[in-house]
């Protein structure tokens, strides 16, 4: 129950991972709670005790075992994460200009040397070490930042982690159409046939799962892919590039303690 709480309280678990997991799931809780909650209490109560006892906790494990097994192979085929391709002065994500003010930022309130575009070119692997620790440098100094900061990380993990569950939430949908379909009427097994009439008006229970089922399939298909989870991680490299400027100049807190030690 701790872990359920810390979950829903911090906002990363919650949309990030617990979410994406819920939404896979909704196709089949929708017409359960709709066709049988009311007629059997006791299967809402399970439904509540099986989310008290973990289920939430186990699929947001599951999207987040997912995502991160999906961004492993993104980061071979991208050839790094997006903070580091963004870094790179090969890369043409970022303008010439902004890519050399944050060079000069990180030289200058990070401590750490930049290479070079010629020393990029002439060992590429040791460039990227710098980049990485540079960026992982930044993420530590900028943890507190609740603002725009953490939005666009959450914007990240979520479409990493709906992506990773796609093939999970296609198949849910399908379930979720099919019994839609058979609720409404339009579908029967015995004998086999089918009458789209029923679907003109199918009911509260058929109608809520066709539209929700319905509306998860076509965002699963022609919106959370990887092409997006690129985009939404380099959103994410230049929001955490921007937050160099409000960095405080090591220097600069240095000279009062020059000042004070001059008398």
């Amino acid at each position: 129950m701790v872990a359920i709480l810390e979950l829903v309280k911090d906002p990363y678990e919650r949309k990030a991972r617990v979410i994406p997991g819920l939404l896979v799931s909704l196709p089949l809780l929708v017409p359960l709670l709709c066709v049988y909650g009311a007629k059997h209490p006791v299967l809402t109560s399970v439904i509540g005790l099986l989310g008290g006892c973990g289920a939430i906790y186990a699929l947001a494990s599951v999207a987040r075992g997912r995502g991160k097994k999906l961004e492993e192979k993104l980061l071979k085929k991208w050839g790094g994460m997006p903070t580091t391709l963004a870094l790179r002065h090969s890369d043409k994500f970022l303008d010439s200009v902004s890519k050399q003010r944050y060079h000069q930022q990180i030289s200058t309130k990070l401590g750490i040397d930049m290479p070079s575009e010629q020393d990029e070119k002439s060992d590429p692997a040791k460039a990227d070490d710098i980049y990485i620790g540079a960026t992982k440098r930044l993420r530590e100094l900028t943890r507190g930042n609740k603002n725009l900061l953490l939005k666009e990380n959450i914007a990240y993990g979520f479409h990493r982690n709906m992506v990773a569950m796609k093939a999970v939430g296609i198949l849910s949908c399908l379930c979720g159409l099919g019994y839609g379909g058979l609720i409404a009427g339009a579908f029967r097994v015995k004998p086999p046939h089918f009458e789209p009439i029923h679907l003109a008006d199918p009911g509260l229970a058929a109608g809520l799962t066709i539209l929700i089922s319905g509306s998860l399939l076509m965002a699963w298909l022609f919106y959370f892919d990887k092409d997006a989870v690129r985009r939404m991680g380099f959103v994410y490299a230049e929001r955490l590039f921007e937050c160099l400027g409000s960095l405080p100049n090591p220097r600069a807190r240095k000279k009062p303690a020059q000042a004070q030690a001059e008398p």
